[in-house]
């Protein structure tokens, strides 16, 4: 079954002004194959596959980032990370915000908006993410609910 949602994102620029980004996120779930196409002001399409939707917007990312671009999605804040349940079936559209030593419970759409003051970059996520891991499993064993 293949599924299409046409979006428009915020990005903030090199120059620090904030632009639209048109996106097609595409899935195929049989494939287990997703995609997000950006499609440029010149109407070149740009695509990024990969296994869902957080790993394509992951690859956005980078693709931005080399231009120094940075979009403006709660995907794309340091400390927002999809669970591998999300992941597995969701396809990694909805992730938690995490908190240090804390259990993460809140979910977020990836492709929810976010003030350019709160994102980052693709490393400043993982590096985070591996901290927030690291923090969690240093707590009790009988830690409970954040």
């Amino acid at each position: 079954m293949n599924n299409t949602e046409n979006m428009k994102v915020k990005a903030r620029l090199p120059d620090g002004a904030i632009a639209e980004l048109r996106l097609q996120l595409s899935w195929d779930k049989d494939r287990e194959l997703y995609q997000i196409a950006l499609t440029d002001s010149s109407e070149n399409v740009t695509c990024f596959p990969a296994t869902d939707l957080y790993q394509a917007m992951q690859a956005l990312r980078e693709h931005l980032e080399t231009q120094g671009c940075q979009l403006l999605c709660a995907g794309a804040r340091p400390d927002v990370a999809p669970s591998g349940m999300s992941r597995d079936m969701g396809g990694g559209r909805q992730a938690y915000f995490l908190q240090l030593g804390k259990q993460a419970t809140e979910l977020v759409d990836i492709f929810a908006y976010a003030d350019p003051s709160v994102v980052g970059t693709v490393q400043q996520q993982r590096k985070f993410v591996d901290a927030w891991w690291a923090s969690w499993k240093a707590q009790p064993p009988n830690r409970g609910h954040a």
